[in-house]
């Protein structure tokens, strides 16, 4: 994959994937961008053929993400929603869920290999309000896919 991929790219194509309908002024709002910004941005990626359809039906070997993992993360106290928020643009994460225990956080993440992998986690640690993690890479599944 040649195309550059910015975070307000990446954050485009999250809220897609979550919501293929929603509308062009939700997602302004919800990044923080012009109707404008977010409708050129979306038919670059669809020039582009990184978006090829919607509900967001994204390429294949763009979404699949081969190398999955665990990143278990202390917060610093009252920064945890920040952190969540943050993560919730990067299209690298597919779940986050609030624990118990030694751990605020456990968020899952995939990417295509390993440099992605490393990639996406140290985008992870730069993010204010994280104080610890602790990763484990997901080897094989013995039930459900």
């Amino acid at each position: 994959m040649s195309e550059f991929i910015d975070s307000k790219d990446q954050a485009i194509i999250s809220l897609l994937q979550k919501d293929g309908r929603m509308s062009v002024q939700d997602m302004a709002l919800a990044l923080g961008l012009t109707r404008a910004t977010v409708s050129k941005r979306m038919e670059k990626l669809e020039s582009s053929g990184v978006i090829t359809g919607y509900a967001a039906v994204v390429r294949k070997d763009f979404s699949h993400k081969k190398v999955c993992g665990w990143v278990m993360i202390n917060t610093i106290p009252n920064m945890e929603e920040g952190v969540i928020a943050a993560m919730k643009l990067m299209t690298e994460v597919s779940k986050i869920y609030t624990t118990n225990g030694r751990w605020d956080l456990g968020v899952e993440v995939g990417a295509a290999d390993l440099e992605g992998f490393d990639t996406a986690l140290s985008r992870i640690r730069q993010i204010s309000g994280i104080e610890t993690t602790e990763t484990n890479l997901l080897l094989s599944s013995r039930i459900g896919q």
